[in-house]
C-alpha cells in the first residue's frame, strides 16, 4: 500500500497524536472525580512506567491503553497494520507494557490496565474495579 502523504506531512500528523491527556484519560479521570475517588496523581514520572493514574497511598497504578497503540487483540482480530514498522512498534509496546506491569507488581503495586474500548463501552465497570480496590485498602 502506497502512502500518498509526504514524509513531512506524516511526521506532523504523528506529532499531533497525544500521549497524555487523551480523550479516554479525561473521560476516566472525570468519572473518578465525579464518584468521589479523588487523591490520585497523573503521569507520575517517579513511578516506573509513568502510570496514567496513580493512588500512591494504596500503591495502585492504573494504565489506560489505546486499542491500536497497545495492540488490543491486533493479531486475533486481523487488525495487523500493513507496514512492518508499525507491527514492530506495536509489538514493542506490548512487550514494554508487560515488563512495566511485572516490575510494578514485584515492587508491591496493584496494577490495573483498562483498554480504550472498555472505557468507552463500560466505564462503570472500570470505575467499580478501582473503587473495590480502594475500599478494600481502607
Amino acid at each position: 500500500m502506497t502512502d500518498f502523504i509526504t514524509k513531512e506531512k506524516r511526521s506532523n500528523i504523528m506529532k499531533s497524536i497525544r500521549s497524555k491527556n487523551t480523550k479516554i484519560e479525561i473521560i476516566f479521570r472525570k468519572e473518578l472525580y465525579r464518584q468521589g475517588l479523588r487523591g490520585y496523581r497523573i503521569n507520575n514520572k517517579n513511578i516506573y512506567g509513568s502510570p496514567d493514574v496513580v493512588y500512591t497511598k494504596h500503591k495502585l497504578a492504573i494504565f489506560l491503553d489505546g486499542d491500536f497503540w497497545h495492540g488490543y487483540d491486533w493479531k486475533v482480530k486481523g487488525r495487523v497494520p500493513p507496514k512492518e514498522y508499525w507491527q514492530e512498534k506495536i509489538q514493542k509496546n506490548i512487550e514494554r507494557d508487560n515488563k512495566v506491569t511485572n516490575e510494578l507488581q514485584v515492587q508491591g503495586w496493584i496494577v490495573l490496565r483498562f483498554w480504550e474500548y472498555e472505557i468507552r463501552n463500560n466505564l462503570e465497570n472500570c470505575i467499580s474495579t478501582v473503587k473495590a480496590i480502594l475500599c478494600a485498602e481502607n
